[in-house]
């Protein structure tokens, strides 16, 4: 009998519990580990997980381990010690979402900044992990949650970009294939969806049903064959906020998992998959990616360069708050956006060098909490 497929989750915040819960919850032969930096709340969450399989009629096989992601020699100990073959990086030190817990006027008034000016929360936490995965020595196939559309491109600068992200591109996809689907009469199983997009217009589509000044690339195919220009795209996609929405937020983290596990599932389970995943190889922004014997392969819609699919990727970038990551990973932020982060935190940062990324985090942090704390008297 095979031996079972080792999966660290290194991170035990919402998703990254999430995906502990779910990939644990499996026929096949896995072994899940979840590691945090409280020893407390990861055994409850290990036990949680192995008690609700047992309810439910499985027996996974979890553990748990403790670890900071700012330690790089404790968490390479840990990398190296159960020796996972895929490893699952959901770490940050600030969610996406935190910002949502503001009193709604200041929120908004945030929120106008996009994501890109929050990059080093994202960044910094991936490249010391990257850092112990090196120093490990594991060759487990990295896989990232936080931010990958920016932080791989920044990190494969300097050899440290992770495989392949989750989420962003991908979490539209279902909602677009089950818009075709419907509209042809079809099962969801016959629609193929390619869609190229960076996190700006991912996270637009679902709640405008366009992409707004970014540039997408999308294309749909049915019995072998491209159907995109028989299609009415535009009026499909602004279904998406209407007919086809979903729960966001928080609690909507659970479309986030499930396009986690449409790519570590594959790669744990040593099978082919067609995926649509953001960061691939160290690239800038998302697409359609081929999961091959454990490779990926980047596809694209049907007709379109990888040069025009770059295009597109900047141009979300852009529209995101990053005007620019250079060769060398400096990252050059959008006047428009940074503006808006001096107005309301007191914080300007026109450019930065990877070296520099783990005190602009810290002063976001700092600025971040008095802001919070001003804003909510």
């Amino acid at each position: 009998m095979n031996a079972a497929r080792k999966i660290m989750v290194l991170g035990a915040g919402d998703l990254g519990r999430r995906v502990f819960h779910e990939l644990a919850h499996s026929d096949r032969r896995r072994h899940v580990q979840l590691v945090g930096r409280d020893e407390e709340a990861v055994l409850r969450a290990a036990n949680l997980t192995r008690f609700c399989g047992l309810q439910r009629g499985h027996t996974p096989t979890v553990s748990h381990a403790v670890t900071d992601v700012t330690d790089v020699a404790r968490t390479a100990e840990r990398i190296a010690a159960f020796a996972p073959d895929v490893l699952f990086l959901a770490v940050s030190l600030q969610s996406w979402w935190v910002i949502s817990t503001l009193e709604d006027a200041a929120f908004r008034r945030v929120y106008a900044a996009r994501y890109g000016p929050w990059l080093p929360m994202h960044l910094v936490p991936v490249m010391r992990a990257m850092e112990a995965v090196r120093l490990s020595g594991t060759e487990a196939v990295v896989v990232n949650a936080a931010y990958p559309d920016a932080v791989h491109p920044a990190l494969a600068a300097i050899g440290l970009s992770p495989d392949i992200g989750i989420g962003n591109v991908a979490n539209n996809v279902p909602g677009i294939t089950a818009a075709v689907a419907d509209e042809l009469g079809r099962e969801p199983a016959d629609i193929e969806v390619r869609l190229v997009a960076h996190h700006y217009v991912s996270h637009r589509l679902s709640r405008h049903g366009n992409s707004g000044s970014a540039a997408m690339g999308l294309g749909i195919r049915a019995d072998g064959r491209d159907i995109t220009a028989e299609l009415d795209v535009p009026a499909l996609l602004n279904r998406l906020p209407a007919r086809y929405r979903r729960t966001g937020g928080l609690p909507g983290q659970a479309m986030t998992a499930a396009s986690a596990l449409s790519v570590l599932e594959p790669l744990a389970d040593g099978r082919d998959a067609l995926v649509h995943a953001p960061g691939t190889d160290g690239a800038l922004g998302g697409g359609p990616v081929a999961i091959e014997a454990g490779k990926f392969r980047r596809l694209l819609p049907d007709g379109m360069t990888e040069e025009q699919a770059h295009a597109v990727n900047v141009s979300g970038q852009v529209q995101d708050g990053i005007s620019e990551i250079r060769a060398d990973g400096t990252v050059v932020f959008e006047p428009s956006s940074m503006a808006v982060m001096t107005e309301e935190l007191g914080y300007a940062c026109a450019e930065m060098t990877l070296a520099e990324a783990p005190d602009r985090a810290t002063e976001i942090a700092e600025r971040f909490a008095a802001y919070r704390a001003r804003t909510s008297m």
